[in-house]
C-alpha cells in the first residue's frame, strides 16, 4: 500500500475528542487494514488518545498553565520526532490528530512536511458555527485551570483587539487564516473542511473515513461517558478551585486530580443536576460571532479547498442567549459527585512515570528502615 499521511488539525470543540477516542479504540482493527493511529506519544504518560504533546512540541510551548511561565522549558521536540520517525517507517496510511495543530505557523507546518519526508498528505478540519464554539471554548479553559474571569468578561477580552486572550483565541479560531496557512504548505487541493451537522452526529465520522480512505466504521465510544457541558453552578465551583489550587499546587497536580479526575466526574459520569443552569451567550456576542462567521464563509468559498457539508450552516447558530449569574455557594451533592466519580486505575495512569518511580524508591527506603529498626530491637 502506498504511504500517505492524514493530518486531523482541528478545529477545537467540533467533535475532535470523539473522533480521536474512536480512532484510539479502533487502532488494532485499523492496523489490520494498514492504517496506523499511534497510541503512545508523551513519554510522561502511559497512553493518550490524541497527539497533543507532539503538537505542543512543534508549537514550542508546554501544557496547561505552565505555558504562562516563560522560564519553564517547552515540551521536548522529541515528542514530535518520535512520531515523525514512526510515520516515515510505516507502509500505509498514518494519522496525526490534534486540534492544537491549528496554532501552527507556516514555518511549523513546513517542518511537519519535511520531518515526514514529504509523504503525500491530506489535512482535515471540522468546523461548526463560531457562536456555538464560544461557550465550549470558555468551558475548556476553565477545565484546564486557565481562566478565572466570568464568561461575559472573557467574551469582551476576545472581541477586543490586542488583548492576550484575543490573540490566542483568534490564532486558533480565525478559520480562513488557519486554512490558508496549511494550504500554503500542502496545497488547496489537499485541505478538507467538514461542516459538522449536529442533526447527524455520525456525519463527521463518515466524512473522515471517506477522506482518509479507511474501511473501519468509526463511532463515539461508550467509554467517553456523557461528556456534557458544565452548568453555571459547576463552572462557579471550578473557578473557585482554580483560584485556590494554583496558589498551592503545580500543573501536574491539577491535571491529575482536577482536570483528569474531579472535573470529569462532573461532565462524564453525572447528569445535569435539577436546578442548575446552562451557560447563556449575550446577544451582542452572538451577533458579532455570526457576522464573523458570514465573513469567514465568504473567505473560505474563495479558497480552492475541498468542503464537505453545507458551508451556509456556519452563518447562523441556534443557541440560548442572555446573561449569566455565577454563584458563590453550591449544593453539597455537586461537590460530592465531583470528588467521588474517579477511577483509581485512570488516576494512577495519569501520574508521570518519574513521580511513580520516585515514590516507589521512597517507599522501599522507608520499608527497609522500618525493617532494620525492628531487627535492632530484637
Amino acid at each position: 500500500m502506498p504511504k500517505s499521511l492524514i493530518i486531523h488539525a482541528g478545529f477545537l470543540k467540533t467533535g475532535t475528542t470523539s473522533l480521536q477516542a474512536s480512532l484510539h479504540e479502533h487502532a488494532d482493527q485499523l492496523l489490520k487494514e494498514h492504517v496506523f493511529y499511534p497510541r503512545v506519544i508523551n513519554p510522561h504518560l502511559a497512553v493518550e488518545a490524541d497527539h497533543h504533546f507532539a503538537a505542543i512540541a512543534l508549537i514550542g510551548k508546554t501544557e496547561g498553565w505552565q505555558d504562562e511561565d516563560r522560564s519553564l522549558p517547552a515540551e521536548p521536540i522529541e515528542s514530535w520526532l518520535t512520531l515523525a520517525r514512526a510515520y516515515r517507517k510505516f507502509d500505509g496510511i498514518s494519522i496525526f490528530s490534534s486540534e492544537m495543530l491549528s496554532e501552527l505557523t507556516v514555518e511549523n507546518i513546513q517542518r511537519v512536511k519535511s520531518d515526514t519526508d514529504n509523504i503525500p498528505t491530506k489535512v482535515i478540519f471540522s468546523i461548526r458555527p463560531l457562536a456555538k464554539m464560544l461557550p465550549s471554548a470558555y468551558q475548556q479553559k476553565i477545565k484546564f485551570g486557565l481562566i478565572k474571569v466570568s464568561y461575559e468578561q472573557w467574551l469582551e477580552h476576545i472581541f477586543t483587539d490586542g488583548t492576550a486572550a484575543s490573540d490566542q483565541f483568534w490564532l486558533r479560531h480565525n478559520h480562513p487564516e488557519v486554512l490558508k496557512r496549511w494550504a500554503a504548505v500542502y496545497g488547496d487541493e489537499n485541505i478538507h473542511l467538514v461542516v459538522v451537522d449536529e442533526r447527524q452526529p455520525e456525519f463527521l465520522f463518515r466524512a473522515f473515513e471517506q477522506i482518509a480512505g479507511i474501511k473501519t466504521q468509526l463511532s463515539i465510544p461508550e467509554r467517553l461517558g456523557k461528556n456534557r457541558s458544565l452548568s453555571i453552578e459547576e463552572m462557579s465551583l471550578m473557578r473557585a478551585i482554580n483560584r485556590r489550587f494554583r496558589k498551592a499546587h503545580d500543573w501536574e497536580d491539577y491535571r491529575i486530580f482536577i482536570r483528569e479526575s474531579a472535573a470529569k466526574g462532573l461532565t462524564d459520569r453525572s447528569e445535569l443536576r435539577e436546578g442548575h443552569h446552562k451557560l447563556k451567550t449575550p446577544g451582542w456576542a452572538v451577533k458579532k460571532a455570526s457576522d464573523l462567521s458570514a465573513s469567514f464563509v465568504s473567505e473560505i468559498e474563495s479558497l480552492k479547498i475541498q468542503t464537505h457539508g453545507d458551508l451556509q450552516r456556519l452563518k447562523s447558530a441556534d443557541i440560548e442567549t442572555g446573561e449569566n449569574s455565577f454563584v458563590e455557594t453550591i449544593d453539597v451533592k455537586t461537590v460530592a459527585a465531583m470528588f467521588s466519580e474517579y477511577e483509581r486505575s485512570k488516576l494512577v495512569r495519569n501520574v508521570p512515570t518519574e513521580l511513580l518511580v520516585s515514590e516507589l524508591k521512597q517507599r522501599i527506603k522507608n520499608r527497609l528502615n522500618r525493617s532494620l529498626r525492628f531487627m535492632r530491637r530484637r
